[in-house]
């Protein structure tokens, strides 16, 4: 675990999750300091981080190969995101 000035500011889960999607689209190495701290001390967060690059990338090799778009593959994450926060309903 690094230990981070106390100068950076924390991030909560909420707000964490809210940025994910502008995240998978973006170089790890601009995310700043703000996300990397809350990545180091927020494991679940991590793991969904993960999950949504993960899907990214095998949405972007569905059907032997046939690239789909960024709309495309942004709007599988908006409805994983929107049936996870039960707005589905």
């Amino acid at each position: 675990m690094t230990v981070y000035d106390h100068t950076v500011p924390a991030i909560d889960c909420v707000d964490f999750v809210r940025l994910v999607d502008d995240l998978v689209d973006s170089d790890p190495l601009q995310w700043g300091e703000i996300v990397a701290k809350h990545l180091d001390e927020c494991p679940p967060c991590l793991i969904y981080l993960q999950q949504m690059l993960d899907l990214k990338i095998l949405l972007s090799h569905v059907y032997d190969g046939e690239k789909l778009t960024d709309e495309h593959v942004a709007g599988v994450v908006n409805a994983i995101t929107t049936f996870r926060k039960g707005e589905h309903r």
